[in-house]
């Protein structure tokens, strides 16, 4: 079967790696796969990894939808759609698959008949959603939404499916949680306010000089291309708050392994509502325990024996979380192995593997 997938970008977040994950199911069942991508870059290299059979082709015409269109990119939109389509001729794909709804758009398009979208999405603003919402419906009832969260943040969607992610298992045997005097906590994600780094500090602040003493955090990301300033500005809060020898920016990383083997607990204090986080999934899979935002689709599969689930902006909440794994180091140990345990009850590759089959109907696919 011919399939073609289109992704907005190429980079290695969240939506990228569940991507890979999705190309490695399907190229193992030997399909013919193209994936359309607006450049190159890292993810590239990435799915070359998977296999060689998958093609390749980047054009920088391609149609994204987000936020920041205005009217007169909404208005030329048509127009990039008919220049976009010659790339492929008429029905060359048994299949389009549009992961995710930045590009919706590309279900317009003539280069099959059947087309899925897979949703990574909450779209809070009530315009933007509705338009989203309508030009998804219209052109396919065939959509899959990452969480229950991201399914019910959309309109029309009484008929869509919700599967939950899965990821391979990168744990190794000296992945062992080692706590010692200083617990070290990790925030890995993009620079910008809505996913906590801010509230992180507000926290932070609130806690007395004696667990000040025993805390580290490392930040692991980098800014969004359209806000390069976000990096300084982050590192000016850190500074102002006097929290320099507590906290720590470093470069995002490929490696995700070397994040989790040096973290004791892992941070995702999303402000936004985030959709279902691969970095829940990771900290779970390498054993670590999570303090986390309790508005997007992680809460569906967390509870308390091995996360701590605040509100958004509850710095107060936050920073009790915080001194709670200061207070309680063994609790690492065990909130850490009943994560491992829900990761191998139902985040392996092989159970997302299944619920993408038998959810989507695809098992024509198989």
């Amino acid at each position: 079967m011919k399939i073609l997938f289109v992704h907005p970008s190429v980079e290695l977040y969240g939506a990228d790696k569940i991507l890979l994950y999705i190309l490695g199911i399907l190229s193992a069942k030997k399909h013919d796969i193209t994936i359309l991508l607006p450049k190159d870059g890292i993810l590239v290299s990435y799915i070359k990894n998977v296999s060689s059979d998958i093609k390749i082709v980047t054009d920088e015409r391609l149609p994204i939808a987000h936020s920041k269109l205005g009217l007169k990119d909404y208005i030329s939109l048509p127009k990039k759609i008919r220049q976009i389509e010659k790339v492929f001729p008429k029905n060359s794909f048994d299949i389009v698959y549009c992961n995710t709804l930045a590009t919706v758009l590309l279900l317009y398009t003539n280069w099959s008949k059947k087309r899925i979208c897979h949703v990574h999405e909450i779209i809070e603003n009530k315009l933007l959603n509705f338009a989203f919402s309508f030009l998804l419906r219209f052109r396919t009832e065939n959509v899959i939404c990452v969480s229950r969260r991201v399914k019910n943040n959309l309109l029309f969607s009484k008929n869509y499916s919700v599967v939950h992610n899965g990821i391979p298992d990168f744990a190794e045997a000296d992945f062992q949680n080692k706590v010692s005097e200083v617990v070290q906590f990790a925030l890995p994600g993009r620079f910008m306010p809505k996913k906590g780094q801010w509230f992180l500090i507000e926290a932070l602040k609130l806690l007395p000089k004696e667990y000040l003493e025993k805390v580290h955090v490392s930040l692991y990301g980098s800014s969004p291309p359209n806000r390069m300033e976000y990096q300084d500005e982050l590192k000016d809060a850190v500074k102002k708050a006097d929290l320099d020898s507590i906290v720590s920016l470093k470069p995002f990383t490929s490696d995700i392994s070397q994040i989790y083997k040096n973290a004791n607990v892992i941070l995702v204090p999303s402000l936004m509502a985030d959709p279902f986080p691969t970095t829940v999934l990771e900290s779970l899979m390498f054993s670590r325990p999570v303090i986390t935002t309790n508005n997007g689709g992680a809460v569906e599969i967390l509870d308390e024996t091995y996360a701590k689930i605040i509100a958004p902006n509850d710095a107060m909440a936050f920073a009790s979380s915080l001194r709670f794994f200061v207070d309680n180091q063994e609790k690492v140990f065990e909130m850490g192995k009943n994560a491992r345990n829900k990761y191998e009850n139902y985040l392996t590759i092989k159970k997302f593997e299944t619920r993408f089959f038998k959810f989507l109907q695809m098992e024509a696919l198989c």
